[in-house]
């Protein structure tokens, strides 16, 4: 429950989740995009999703919240009965998140109109934007850009690209075999360096140390896979 003029400012997950509104409204900027949600909309955060929140509802808000771990699906969308999810959550959690990702429904972003909402997008599909060409195209000054982003997003728009760029190569190095030179080079980091310094900001780790727990991971997954393969022999 967060209580009427609950403001959060930014601030970052390191596990995915899911956010069901049960009543209440706020806002919510993130790394997806900006979204007013209403009561059976749903939020979901891929780990290391950084964003503020501003409370709209006088009474404040009750939520609901789930784990979630796919990293590729975030954003608003809706479920038809939230109460429903909620009455599920008292007895299985985990059986909650999975009807929850059976259920839900995309919403469409409404505020895709709004100029700092279109550039948090550019920013995050276009690594190499310039801020002050992006600025003179929509007639507004690069101080005028500067603040009316951070007012939005509760964060400038160059370090909003920085930590966007980050994440997409964090994701990249547990999800392809690509390796970390690519990764950096498709992403149109300065160096590898650059893009070593940026992911151990944002995570807490480097890439290659990333890159070397997931490998332990996929060689565990493959023993325990061998092992019950033989045990069925």
């Amino acid at each position: 429950m967060l209580k009427p003029g609950t403001d959060l400012p930014r601030h970052r997950h390191s596990a995915g989740y899911a956010t069901i509104v049960l009543t209440g409204s706020f806002v919510e900027a993130s790394f997806a995009g900006r979204f007013r949600v209403e009561p059976g909309e749903v939020l979901l955060h891929a780990a290391f999703d950084c964003h503020a929140n501003w409370m709209v509802s006088a009474r404040g808000v009750q939520l609901l919240r789930l784990p979630w771990s796919d990293p590729l699906v975030e954003g608003c969308f809706r479920v038809r009965d939230p109460d429903w999810l909620a009455r599920l959550c008292e007895q299985d959690p985990l059986e909650a998140a999975n009807e929850l990702h059976r259920l839900l429904q995309l919403v469409r972003q409404r505020d895709a109109l709004d100029w700092p909402s279109q550039l948090a997008v550019a920013l995050s599909s276009a690594p190499s934007l310039s801020l002050r060409q992006w600025a003179a195209s929509r007639h507004l000054s690069p101080e005028a850009l500067s603040r009316g982003f951070r007012r939005a997003f509760g964060v400038s728009p160059r370090q909003f690209r920085l930590e966007t760029r980050a994440r997409r190569a964090w994701t990249r190095l547990l999800t392809t075999r690509a390796t970390l030179t690519d990764i950096a080079c498709d992403l149109e980091f300065a160096d590898l360096a650059h893009m070593s310094r940026s992911v151990r900001a944002l995570t807490g780790f480097s890439p290659s140390a990333w890159r070397a727990a997931a490998s332990a991971s996929d060689l565990l997954g493959q023993l325990r896979s061998s092992r019950d393969s033989s045990a069925l022999a």
